[in-house]
């Protein structure tokens, strides 16, 4: 019973996965569990796990970057605008805009670690003005004119007819980043940064630097996303992908709860966002209003950021626990040895008390 409780804490994401394809697919066996659907699953929620892959980064050193929507908003129009209204190949335009997401990045990482800025304040005045930016270059309509067709196939090939390319790059990010946060230093620091800064900072990590370039990730993948979005419809829409930012939060924190509860991880956060993504298609196949997908999106990021304090809360106090039973029996082992130490006279001797201590 033990090993079914702790598998089911370490990998509830992926059982809760599990559970809701089994459920959906009875209740809708002719729509759900098919090959058609699984695709535009995973197609229409790659995006929202590069962005929710991005926005986890700085979550790890203790910050926040409420501008992903804002940033994907931005490779978004900056990748449809600069083939269709420059008329640049695909591959130049996506360079330019993944600079650009870089430097909106490069920017917050700055004001957050050197100048000391809180990141909310600071990721969302930033992502407002990007936000400006991206009304001002789409003038705020549609952008769906000049879009090599060669581009849109990136985003539309499926590989066996089931596998969309968009999942594969998600996957790709996902296991890239993972290497990175798992196996590499860096990745180590950025957890040592978000589990005691003042500690990190007295063994020689350059914390500021790190924290900068937490924003960095973030704003790259975020942008990425938007490009992508753009292979996906063959169009730019300017506010499309503003909508990310809540279920990438919900993912994030759900994700949480999972493969190493406690800790802001990739995988947990990756299968994370296809749990949500399921649950909201097969309640529309169900029949729910449009509305139903942002209040799902609010209360799992309600349950998930409970589930993970309660998580911190009881990891606490069983360490609390434990470091008291170990005061408690230094203490026993305290008297003790002063019991078995003392010479007929009740004073300690010396020699008796190296003895037991050494025993």
């Amino acid at each position: 019973m033990q090993i079914v409780k702790s598998f089911v804490s370490k990998y509830g994401v992926v059982v809760g996965l599990a559970l809701v394809i089994v459920v959906f697919s009875i209740l809708r066996p002719e729509y759900f569990p098919t090959a058609g659907n699984a695709a535009s699953i995973m197609s229409y929620n790659s995006v929202l796990t590069l962005v929710a892959l991005g926005g986890m980064v700085p979550m790890i050193v203790g910050e926040f970057d409420v501008s992903i929507g804002f940033v994907a908003a931005l490779g978004v129009v900056l990748m449809a605008g600069l083939m269709s209204f420059s008329g640049l190949s695909w591959p130049i335009a996506m360079a330019i805009a993944m600079a650009a997401g870089m430097t909106v990045g490069l920017l917050m990482g700055i004001l957050v670690a050197y100048v000391g800025l809180n990141s909310l304040i600071v990721t969302l005045g930033v992502g407002s003005v990007v936000q400006g930016f991206v009304l001002l270059y789409s003038r705020g309509v549609v952008i769906y004119v000049g879009i090599p067709t060669s581009f849109v196939a990136l985003g539309r090939t499926r590989f066996f007819d089931i596998v969309p390319l968009p999942f594969l790059y998600a996957l790709t990010a996902a296991i890239l980043l993972w290497f990175v946060l798992t196996l590499r230093p860096m990745g180590r620091r950025l957890y040592a940064i978000g589990g005691a800064p003042d500690a990190a900072r007295i063994i020689g990590i350059n914390v500021r630097r790190y924290v900068a370039g937490s924003f960095v990730m973030s704003s790259t993948l975020a942008v990425f996303a938007g490009c992508v979005q753009v292979a996906q419809v063959g169009a730019g829409h300017p506010t499309s992908a503003q909508a990310y930012l809540l279920p990438a939060f919900a993912a994030a924190f759900l994700g949480a709860t999972a493969f190493r509860p406690g800790f802001y991880n990739v995988w947990g956060t990756f299968f994370a966002v296809f749990l949500v993504g399921a649950g909201t298609t097969g309640l529309f196949m169900l029949g729910a209003e449009s509305y139903v997908e942002p209040a799902f999106n609010g209360v799992v990021l309600v349950v998930a950021v409970t589930v993970a304090r309660l998580g911190v809360v009881r990891k606490q106090r069983a360490m609390q626990a434990k470091a008291g039973a170990a005061d408690q029996g230094g203490d026993v082992k305290r008297s003790a040895i002063r019991a078995e130490t003392r010479n007929g006279s009740g004073v300690p001797d010396a020699k008796m008390v190296g003895e037991a201590r050494a025993r």
